[in-house]
């Protein structure tokens, strides 16, 4: 059901002097952006597979400041929105931060909204905007906390939504908790023109719960109004798992473990679409196909 599609090389020894995990996926055309521990992003060539990114770059909300780790960029999700008139490329949805804690802000894990432009054969980013969520009212409202606090952020262009996907506690086997579940939360997908902006349960436009059947959050993305999601890192105790959510249905419509597949001992983290076939990308620098 699945076979290697690529390898790539992880540049962040040779850009930074240390090395960095493999994080986040998102995919635009025939570029695949591998993004890393701290908010390097490598731009891969898909088409021709050639292992060597053609461009490396940091992020806008690139960080890797260790005085305070919880706000590091972990960089662990990414898909693309919409693409800006004028621009090269969609805007990139970053699930960013290191943390489940909250501050004056809101949820420390947050959406950076990365603007990435070509200019004289050169690739940079610029975070266009900040979605923060804070919870303060919760309690005035029919909504549940919208997950632990450091929520998936992924977006649909077409429809105009933002979504946050959560659980109501830690996804480690070690934490596992009889009343866990996860948590979809809908909002209206803010305008990237408008700056920064805080979200509050207030503007909560729809929520549905999940059964808690897989642990261990990853990276995913939405393609024709569902969720594609994976978990696990490639142990025993949290195997590699794929979810795929139906936003209309609001349930699952797959659940699949990846036990049989050539990355089992390999630990996934996140997934996007290239000409229509799922890409998985892996902690060992490889991007598997689902077929």
């Amino acid at each position: 059901m699945y076979k290697l599609f690529m390898e790539f090389e992880n540049p962040t020894e040779e850009y930074l002097g240390i090395k960095r995990s493999v994080q986040g996926f998102a995919i635009y055309e025939s570029t695949g952006f591998v993004l890393y521990h701290t908010g390097l992003c490598g731009a891969y060539n898909l088409d021709t597979k050639e292992s060597k990114p053609f461009a490396v770059f940091k992020l806008g909300s690139y960080n890797d400041d260790e005085t305070d780790k919880r706000y590091i960029n972990h960089a662990n999700d990414a898909m693309f929105g919409e693409k800006l008139e004028g621009e090269d490329f969609p805007l990139m949805y970053v699930t960013a931060g290191n943390s489940g804690e909250c501050d004056e802000k809101g949820y420390i894990g947050y959406c950076a909204v990365e603007q990435i432009s070509l200019k004289d054969g050169v690739y940079s980013a610029k975070t266009l905007q900040n979605i923060y969520y804070k919870n303060d009212g919760i309690e005035n409202t029919k909504y549940q906390e919208p997950g632990w606090g450091w929520p998936a952020s992924l977006v649909d262009v077409k429809g105009g939504w933002y979504y946050m996907l959560s659980a109501r506690y830690r996804t480690r086997r070690n934490l596992a908790r009889e009343d866990n579940i996860y948590i979809v939360t809908k909002f209206k997908l803010p305008d990237p023109k408008s700056g920064d902006v805080t979200l509050y349960p207030t503007d909560i436009v729809d929520q549905f719960e999940l059964p808690f059947n897989v642990f261990f959050t990853q990276g995913g993305t939405i393609y024709d109004n569902k969720i594609y999601f994976t978990y696990g890192c490639g142990k025993e105790e949290h195997p590699n798992e794929l979810r795929v959510i139906d936003l209309d249905k609001k349930e699952y419509v797959l659940c699949e473990n990846m036990n049989d597949t050539p990355f089992a001992d390999d630990e996934v983290e996140c997934c996007g679409f290239y000409k229509g076939r799922l890409l998985i990308n892996t902690q060992h620098c490889k991007i598997y196909e689902r077929l």
